[in-house]
């Protein structure tokens, strides 16, 4: 094609290379071992969970976060570990130990809120709570709550034994039933009534140490005056 005036030179590649025979041999790519694959990838899970029985075959036990951004942080997904709050508030106090019984740790997660931490920390006691934990060497005692039964017909959980993480997001706060608007409700701007309770929330430790400073000042020129 010629090319007129100062125009880009075309450069569209419209022309698949179906020819099996061409020089551009096998650049269009076609999925045809799908089924075989379902197989494949099913013989492989049977495999690993043979490899680690009796512990669970979805590996160790994670955290559910919400997804990074404004634009998705009404999602929730499995995280990296969970943090040590969370592992105290459950009850365990050496991290080092978690790991050892199945349960991931992260150091630099970090809390920002109280509903995360008790839905994580009821995780961890829900799972301590199924938990059977075998002697490390024959012939030692049972750890509390295990009996001989559990030892020589173990069972090992397919799934970790709790929801998919994303259905935390729609059941962990429960939506307000339908209700009637009162009068206050009725009168009120909605958009100015956002904003001021998400202003309200972001400068709340501003605000008290503000407020603590002016009392400070006040009791300063109060025993002035005295």
């Amino acid at each position: 094609m010629v090319k007129k005036g100062n125009a880009p030179v075309p450069n569209a590649h419209f022309h698949k290379h179906w020819n099996p025979t061409g020089s551009q041999k096998g650049h269009v790519r076609c999925f045809f071992k799908q089924g075989p694959q379902k197989k494949i990838r099913r013989a492989r899970r049977q495999k690993k969970a043979a490899a680690v029985f009796p512990r669970p075959v979805k590996g160790p036990l994670r955290p559910i976060v919400h997804c990074k951004s404004q634009r998705f942080n009404m999602k929730t997904r499995l995280g990296r570990g969970f943090t040590t709050l969370e592992l105290k508030t459950a009850g365990l106090t050496d991290r080092r130990y978690a790991r050892t019984i199945g349960i991931s740790v992260d150091r630099r997660r970090r809390n920002h809120c109280e509903e995360s931490l008790a839905l994580n920390a009821e995780r961890i006691k829900t799972y301590l709570s199924k938990l059977v934990l075998f002697p490390l060497k024959a012939g030692k005692k049972l750890p509390e709550g295990v009996t001989e039964e559990d030892i020589k017909n173990p069972v090992q959980s397919k799934q970790d034994g709790f929801p998919k993480a994303s259905s935390y997001g729609k059941n962990a706060l429960k939506p307000e039933a339908p209700r009637k608007l009162t009068d206050q409700e009725k009168k009120r701007l909605t958009f100015q009534f956002l904003r001021k309770v998400q202003r309200d929330t972001k400068m709340v430790g501003k605000r008290i140490k503000r407020k603590a400073k002016k009392e400070a000042k006040a009791a300063k020129e109060a025993a002035k005056q005295k």
